[in-house]
């Protein structure tokens, strides 16, 4: 009698199979599975029954058999972190399968600004959303740089040179307070500050936060 043996891959992109056709009585049959770039072979089934974990198959025919080769995916790790750690957030981490699309996120907290994706300290992206396609375990940092903050100039002067004196000149960060003093000399007396002309306070102490030079 001739039997006929079937094969099939499960999934199907697992893998290829080979050996399958039709066989007279006691005759012997091998069925050989090959795993896929990224797949391993796990087992042969039968009906849902495990029948064999070698991929190469071999029995005697004594009847009609549907086999099946059965692939795993080969799963990798994608860690993620932010340098320095209170610079930003990170995410996209995880487990992924071979060959599956990973995007990573690096989030700047404020005061700082994303500079690039490194790994083993070479950089691979300067995208904050960095997509890449899986096929081995990575461990990426994401760079992260302190912002530096403007800097203006404040300048004082008396009118005239001779009239007293003034403190609280100099350079400033954007958003900083400033106090400028004017103090006057023995025969004159503070009447106001101006800038270009213009009167902003009778105060001989100014205190204002710094916009602008």
């Amino acid at each position: 009698n001739s039997y006929t043996i079937t094969a099939t891959a499960n999934p199907s992109d697992g893998g290829t199979v080979s050996g399958a056709g039709n066989y007279n009585y006691g005759a012997s049959c091998t069925l050989t599975a090959t795993a896929a770039t990224g797949y391993t072979f796990t087992n042969w089934t039968e009906n849902g029954n495990v029948v064999s974990s070698d991929a190469n198959y071999t029995f005697t025919v004594e009847d009609n058999r549907s086999l099946v080769a059965n692939f795993t995916a080969i799963t990798y790790t994608i860690t993620v972190s932010a340098n320095p750690s209170n610079s930003g957030t990170t995410s996209g981490g995880g487990t992924y399968n071979h060959g599956q699309s990973c995007t990573v996120i690096a989030t700047s907290a404020d005061g700082y600004t994303f500079m690039n994706w490194t790994e083993n300290g070479t950089v691979v992206s300067t995208d904050a959303n960095y997509t890449f396609v899986v096929t081995s375990n990575r461990s990426l940092v994401a760079n992260f740089e302190e912002q530096q903050p403007d800097t203006y100039n404040i300048n004082v002067s008396p009118n005239p040179n001779i009239g007293g004196t003034v403190t609280g000149g100099g350079n400033y960060n954007a958003g900083q307070q400033c106090t400028v003093t004017a103090t006057a000399n023995t025969g004159y007396t503070f009447i106001n500050w101006t800038e270009n002309g213009e009167v902003v306070t009778t105060n001989a102490s100014y205190t204002f936060i710094v916009e602008g030079n």
